[in-house]
Formats: structure tokens, C-alpha cells, sequence
């Protein structure tokens, strides 16, 4: 895997403040990328399976829960037009 050039200071600088590898720093940042891509659906789903394999919970349980969840939530941006965007300014 290679990262792209606008990521290169971020992992010259880990290499800097820690003990990480090229390689290890590169793995690292790339699952933080996908950890704050992932998408609401993504992670209402992801945690309905997870909260009804791993603990047993009924759905009424998992709904209570992942709703909490989702307000600590960062979710990435969804992608926008500049036609959406022009409306989001002028209405």
C-alpha cells in the first residue's frame, strides 16, 4: 500500500514521536481513515450485528444503545454537488 503524498508529514511525523515503522505508521493511519469513513448506515448495521452475535441482545436492547452510540458519533462527510452545496448556501 502506498499513501498519498498530502499524507506523507503526518507519517514522517509518527516516525518522529514513536517507535513505528514506515510500514506500521502507514497500516495505522489508514485504519483511522476507514474507521472515519464508515457511513451511519455502515456502523448501525456493523453494531446491530456485532451487539446480537457477540452479547445475545434482543433489538429493542440495540436500538436503545446504538442510538446513544450514534450521538458520539464522527461520521464522514457525505459527497455533495456544487449544486447541493450552492443550496445548502443561498436555499
Amino acid at each position: 500500500m502506498s499513501a498519498p503524498a498530502s499524507l506523507q508529514p503526518l507519517l514522517d511525523h509518527l516516525g518522529q514521536v514513536s517507535r513505528l515503522s514506515p510500514a506500521e505508521a502507514e497500516k495505522i493511519v489508514a485504519e483511522v481513515i476507514a474507521f472515519f469513513q464508515e457511513t451511519p448506515e455502515d456502523f448501525v448495521r456493523r453494531r446491530h450485528r456485532e451487539l446480537k452475535q457477540a452479547e445475545g441482545w434482543s433489538n429493542e436492547r440495540i436500538f436503545a444503545t446504538i442510538e446513544g452510540e450514534l450521538r458520539g458519533q464522527v461520521f464522514a462527510a457525505p459527497s455533495l454537488s456544487q449544486r447541493q452545496i450552492r443550496r445548502m448556501i443561498y436555499g
